[in-house]
């Protein structure tokens, strides 16, 4: 289905149970909606899905202009306006997982409660020089050769050994897009710096990583500012999950375990609503007390 949402069209599939608590998805620089291919089935058991392409990506309109997480975040919040729905808890993952920090500071009042996975809020120069070098080898390489790349160092060599059609996988997804796209979604994430949002969270945001994330990782040198860092300023909104032995896609790499957590974290924000609690995190505010 398509909507209008300033000026473009978007793309979008509700899918589950309308009954349900409704999850508003953002993908990846690369994947786009399709991030989620591997956990949909599992977070519909509970959860309606809003997925959508974001402006560039699969089939909603790409202009030729500058892309920025704050633009992507602000056009989440204009689908859900379209749609007439108020307040959905939101599920980000690599730069979709940006957009979802920059979303929940932005928007509380549309925002539950959300999980940015694989993300954090400003590069250091070892991540800035990687998306510079990806956004090069997008420009200089075949499509295969860069998909190639980008899977050798997303997901654990153990994994790729025993998911040998991950490689074809990576390629049929990240073909739906344009190389133009992805010049741009580099571009966003090397110029962004979400940490002057981070002290307008005001709803409960679970960062998600792995521990051998070497895109994300949860920790970052002094020029950049991590998830962990985002915990830290924000320790009454804001928590860290790391996920232990896993690189960048733990969609991919351990999917139940990942359901598993972020449907226990969503659940918990609306059973506190339903009761009437405060979302703020307890032990955080007793401590800062």
């Amino acid at each position: 289905m398509l909507a209008n949402v300033n000026d473009t069209r978007l793309y979008y599939e509700l899918t589950g149970d309308e009954q349900n608590p409704l999850i508003l998805q953002f993908g990846g620089s690369l994947f786009g909606r399709q991030n989620f291919g591997m956990v949909n089935d599992a977070f519909r058991e509970n959860f309606s899905l809003l997925s959508f392409d974001a402006t560039g990506y699969g089939r909603s309109d790409a202009p030729f202009e500058n892309y920025t997480i704050e633009g992507w975040a602000d056009e989440g919040a204009g689908l859900l306006d379209a749609l007439g729905v108020e307040r959905a808890l939101v599920h980000g993952t690599s730069m979709g997982g940006m957009i979802a920090i920059a979303f929940t500071a932005k928007y509380p009042e549309k925002t539950i409660a959300a999980c940015a996975d694989c993300a954090f809020a400003r590069c250091d120069v070892y991540r800035r020089t990687m998306f510079a070098n990806w956004r090069r080898s997008v420009e200089a390489l075949p499509m295969d050769e860069f998909c190639n790349l980008l899977t050798i160092q997303a997901v654990s060599a153990t994994f790729i050994e025993d998911n040998p059609g991950i490689f074809d996988m990576v390629r049929e997804v990240v073909s739906k897009n344009s190389p133009y796209t992805v010049r741009q979604a580099c571009l966003a994430m090397e110029r962004m710096d979400l940490e002057p949002l981070v002290p307008e969270i005001r709803r409960p945001l679970l960062m998600t990583n792995g521990t051998r994330d070497t895109m994300t990782p949860p920790d970052l040198a002094p020029s950049g500012f991590s998830a962990r860092q985002i915990a830290e300023a924000v320790p009454q909104w804001a928590v860290l999950h790391e996920f232990p032995e896993i690189g960048h896609a733990d969609l991919l790499e351990c999917p139940e375990e990942a359901v598993s957590v972020v449907s226990a974290f969503f659940e918990d924000a609306l059973e506190k609503e339903s009761r009437g609690e405060p979302l703020q995190r307890r032990a955080a505010v007793a401590a800062s007390a």
